[in-house]
């Protein structure tokens, strides 16, 4: 565990389908560096939950309900929140917007599991410096 005995990292899964928010949680739940404080289906729900919980990192979909939506909450998280966000989606065309709108890394949402686990890693790395 990169997290030098602090505890586990808090993120928060923001997904508009609950069937990848609920994989997401059982994934993340069997790894002990990780403590899902929030689940979010749309913008504002994943903007008040930001505020409530306080996570380390964030995981967004980039095309909730739309890319406008995802990429704007992007934005919102990393500029306002400072929250480092690991950005995915199934079209891998969005990868590009999801980095400039301030996404840490972006995964494809098909086969990432062990991407994951690094990518939210080096990410709470990066935001504690």
């Amino acid at each position: 565990m990169v997290n030098d005995g602090r505890g586990p990292i808090r993120v928060l899964i923001v997904d508009d389908d609950p069937r990848v928010r609920s994989a997401m949680r059982t994934f993340l739940g069997a790894h002990q560096e990780f403590e899902v404080v929030g689940e979010a289906g749309g913008v504002e729900s994943a903007v008040r939950l930001a505020a409530e919980t306080t996570p380390g990192v964030a995981i967004v979909d980039v095309l909730m309900p739309t890319e406008r939506e995802g990429l704007s909450l992007l934005k919102v998280f990393a500029e306002l929140h400072g929250i480092p966000v690991v950005a995915m989606s199934l079209d891998n065309a969005c990868a590009d917007s999801a980095i400039a709108a301030g996404a840490y890394a972006f995964l494809a949402k098909d086969g990432c599991s062990d991407l994951l686990v690094s990518a939210l890693l080096a990410a709470h790395e990066e935001r504690d410096g």
